[in-house]
């Protein structure tokens, strides 16, 4: 029996979400710009919520399993990540990427609507703007294109600085 070719993966990286509808957004995003035997081994977790200091403490806990090349967390800002944390996640060289003031903001302000001040208003106005609950990656299908995704990529910051982790490309520029 021959061989198996072993596929090589030159970069990893670690993707964290502060809970499952950030986790679905970033498996969407993974499915569409990562291939398989592409060379970039890309792991996502949930953080399961507990404000920016747990999902940032558990992005560490994670490094501490596995070596990663590139470690991101998205998390809302809704609540302030505290200054201590936000040391450590600098000297675990943790891109920490806030969605303002929640996950559904960032993907209102991707498709160009009106972003609310408040997670509570951007919760409704998601809720009215896409007809469905963002908690599986099938879920941004229809509305979050590769197209849309690559036109809003530069005037969207978190979603550059998103991308720019996960596919490597203009990271010290950001």
């Amino acid at each position: 029996m021959p061989a198996r070719k072993r596929r090589s993966v030159s970069r990893t990286v670690l993707l964290v979400g502060e809970g499952t509808t950030e986790q679905a957004f970033l498996q969407y995003i993974k499915s569409l710009y990562i291939s398989r035997g592409c060379g970039v081994g890309v792991t996502i977790r949930n953080a399961h919520g507990k404000g920016p200091d747990h999902v940032v403490d558990y992005a560490i806990r994670q490094r501490r399993n596995a070596d990663y090349d590139r470690i991101a967390v998205l998390l809302d800002t809704d609540l302030a990540i505290s200054a201590p944390v936000r040391k450590r996640a600098r000297s675990y060289k943790i891109r920490v990427i806030g969605s303002t003031p929640c996950i559904e903001g960032l993907l209102l302000k991707i498709l160009g609507e009106h972003v609310p001040a408040t997670s509570t208003e951007c919760k409704k106005r998601c809720g009215g703007v896409l007809p469905v609950r963002l908690m599986t990656p099938d879920d941004y299908t229809t509305r979050f294109s590769r197209e849309l995704l690559d036109a809003r990529r530069d005037d969207v910051a978190e979603l550059g600085r998103l991308m720019d982790c996960l596919c490597g490309s203009k990271e010290g520029s950001r």
